[in-house]
């Protein structure tokens, strides 16, 4: 009896040590699923065709951004003009003898105003009585016929006056010597919208011979910085003139702005060599126009996957490849699981990264390269685009690897140091 209690015994045992093992094998397989849903990018669960780097074709590849330089930006301003020369818009000071401002010839002579600038005025005080450059060039003085004075200098509209009332015959005297000054320069009222800022439409003032890009960007923040695009954009009216014969109902002297012109771009950025040909007029800001400043937000690249998630703005004037912007994304390629959940146990770092890319016609085509290669290759290193999107995930063998190592460490180790 003693005999077949023990064989009964033994059996019993290896009844249960087999439902052990049996038990742990499930266990084991259950923590497998487990591990192999929780990667989120697993090779063995989720299949991604894409075509290789080097096979990509070049509507694919980006324009490159190196050996780009700023433009001198001198270009975006005029040079200050050696005499100032008189437009619509100037205020002179005025005076003559006995005719402006009129005086009888037994009435002592009229002192004459001292003009003081504004407070932010660059112009020096000026004596005369206020006249107004017209639209069309011309001022109104009394008793003559108004002339047009555009583009004179101060002491050519002084010489002006004198000859247009000696040849009216108001005055007779042989020497004329009217009193001529600039009150008020002309000003331009542009808007600007400075969207590297977060700043909406300014309204600003330039005075003449600063009504520039360059002067415009100063007054409003200074010139573009990195969150910038790399031009600045002009938006003007054309001006359409009446067509309608002098004297029909429909006519009008008046010259309207109905519509847009094309924008005008100007660059901030040239490649390294280039023979810049910059037209100084491009540059000068009329009345109206608004200039533009476009930031960069969208000039961007996503991450996922093994790569911390996240969206990052590209570099403005240089080039990044897929290491590049990995680091980035704050992903160091070769420590293990730099972004993942299990690496850092199992000392198996990811190798496949995928690039999904828009095409020129608007489809997503996939990209596939491994890191590995790229590494030895750099034609596997294919610079990063705006809209990019960075995919890093375990190939196959290295899920198998990641697996095993993670449970020879979880499950066999524990089973070694417990005699078994």
């Amino acid at each position: 009896m003693q005999l077949l209690d023990l064989r009964d015994y033994i059996l019993r045992t290896k009844k249960m040590v087999l439902l052990g093992q049996l038990f742990r094998f499930l266990l084991f397989i259950l923590l497998g699923f487990e591990l192999a849903f929780s990667t989120g990018c697993n090779s063995i669960l989720f299949k991604i065709k894409g075509m290789p780097a080097r096979e990509i074709p070049n509507e694919l590849i980006p324009m490159t951004r190196n050996h780009r330089v700023p433009i001198d930006f001198r270009f975006l301003g005029q040079e200050p003009p050696q005499v100032f020369r008189v437009d619509s818009g100037d205020v002179l000071g005025i005076a003559v003898d006995g005719i402006f401002p009129f005086n009888p010839p037994t009435a002592p002579p009229s002192a004459l105003p001292v003009n003081f600038p504004e407070r932010d005025s660059s112009m020096p005080p000026s004596t005369g009585f206020p006249v107004v450059v017209q639209q069309d060039g011309t001022i109104q003085l009394p008793g003559i016929d108004p002339f047009s004075v555009r583009q004179m200098t101060v002491e050519e509209v002084r010489r002006a006056i004198a000859d247009a009332y000696r040849k009216s015959g108001v005055i007779r005297e042989a020497k004329i010597f009217p009193i001529v000054s600039l009150i008020k320069a002309r000003t331009y009222n542009v808007s600007v919208i400075r969207q590297d800022l977060g700043m909406g439409s300014q309204s600003i003032q330039l005075d003449a011979y600063r009504n520039d890009v360059l002067h415009a960007l100063l007054k409003t923040g200074g010139l573009p910085g990195e969150k910038a695009k790399d031009h600045v954009t002009i938006l003007r009216y054309f001006q359409v003139v009446p067509t309608s014969p002098p004297g029909s109902p429909l006519h009008s002297d008046l010259v309207r702005r109905t519509s847009w012109d094309t924008p005008q771009v100007i660059p901030l950025t040239f490649p390294i060599g280039t023979n810049i040909c910059f037209q100084l007029e491009g540059s000068i800001l009329n009345e109206g126009d608004i200039l533009y400043i476009e930031n960069r937000e969208t000039e961007v690249f996503y991450s996922a996957g093994e790569l911390p998630a996240g969206q990052h703005l590209l570099p403005r004037d240089y080039d990044i490849d897929i290491f590049d912007a990995m680091s980035i994304a704050g992903y160091s390629y070769g420590s293990a699981g730099g972004g993942g959940n299990l690496g850092g146990i199992s000392g198996v770092a990811p190798t496949e990264l995928f690039i999904f890319r828009k095409g020129p016609d608007g489809n997503q085509v996939t990209i596939k390269i491994d890191l590995d290669k790229a590494l030895r290759d750099p034609r596997e290193r294919l610079v990063v685009k705006a809209g990019d999107k960075l995919l890093l995930r375990y190939s196959t063998k290295e899920e198998i690897a990641k697996f095993g190592m993670f449970s020879f460490f979880t499950f066999g180790l524990q089973q070694f140091l417990q005699g078994n």
